[in-house]
């Protein structure tokens, strides 16, 4: 009897939980913008990189102040050395693009309190939020017409004793971002939010350390990885190897990677009660 009256308690606690809260799904629009080793020199020059995106959120409101959210995302991210200002970097020539699909679990915290409800004075916040995502990503760059992805290549001799292994494609970010929100109708509300990707990774544009010398690389990860490591023949129009001495810098290791999105978010809100006790809609069962 004892353990049917705990459960019984649990249910009845976990119930009131769910149903005094509320619940909000929603799309959102925007874009990504990369920035790391292929960045230009001025930020205009930057922002000719940006890339459409989308996603969509399902989020759990604890109360006006606090929310579970759990997130989806998709676009592609770009850089190229051709639009920079500087010589050398014309010279290094390197481009990529890469689709970026990303699932991400996040807190967020409304400042000044949101509630949509009928009568409400929360109808209007500045809002934070911070999590844990997961993505995928494949950089690769278009070479005499078609597309080449540049991971299995080892374009800086990963692979290769001595050069460490090629770097995964599936990788963790830490997701943090700001933003604004206000309500349109009762069910509605409208949001606007910047949040950028903290990546554990150098090499979502396939750039980080050095340069392999051009026999050595070709030699070991073949003729498309040396002509992908530097393409400086296609800038100069004079169909040589490149120069560089291994060991010589072609990135900046020192820093890692990361990508911006901005996203106009739409969200319906519902409530718990609605959900789980009303008998025109789909909720637990009642004998």
């Amino acid at each position: 009897m004892k353990r049917y009256t705990l459960v019984g308690l649990l249910f009845f606690f976990l119930s009131s939980s769910i149903t005094a809260q509320s619940f909000e799904i929603g799309p959102q629009i925007g874009g990504m913008i990369y920035t790391g080793d292929l960045d230009p020199q001025t930020f205009s020059e930057q922002f000719q990189n940006l890339e459409f995106a989308f996603g969509a959120h399902l989020k759990y409101n604890i109360n006006p102040y606090f929310a579970i959210r759990a997130n989806f995302s998709k676009g592609n991210v770009s850089g190229r050395d051709s639009i920079s200002n500087a010589d050398w970097q014309k010279r290094r020539n390197l481009s990529f693009e890469s689709g970026i699909t990303e699932f991400s679990l996040m807190i967020e915290n409304n400042l000044f309190g949101f509630d949509i409800s009928p009568g409400s004075d929360k109808i209007f916040t500045l809002h934070a939020f911070a999590g844990i995502a997961v993505y995928k990503f494949n950089p690769r760059a278009l070479y005499n017409g078609q597309y080449i992805d540049l991971q299995p290549l080892g374009t800086e001799g990963q692979g290769l004793p001595g050069y460490g292994e090629k770097y995964s494609l599936t990788q963790l970010a830490v997701p943090l971002g700001a933003g604004l929100k206000f309500k349109l109708t009762d069910r509605i509300s409208v949001g606007m939010e910047m949040s950028g990707r903290f990546l554990f990774t150098d090499y979502l544009d396939d750039v980080s350390g050095t340069y392999v010398a051009y026999e050595e690389l070709q030699a070991g990860n073949g003729s498309l990885a040396a002509n992908l490591a530097k393409r400086e023949s296609e800038f100069t129009g004079i169909d040589i190897p490149y120069s560089n001495a291994t060991g010589d810098i072609r990135g900046k290791s020192d820093v890692n990677d990361y990508y911006l999105s901005g996203m106009v978010t739409f969200s319906y809100h519902f409530d718990g009660a609605g959900i789980f006790t009303d008998k025109n809609k789909i909720g637990c069962p009642t004998f």
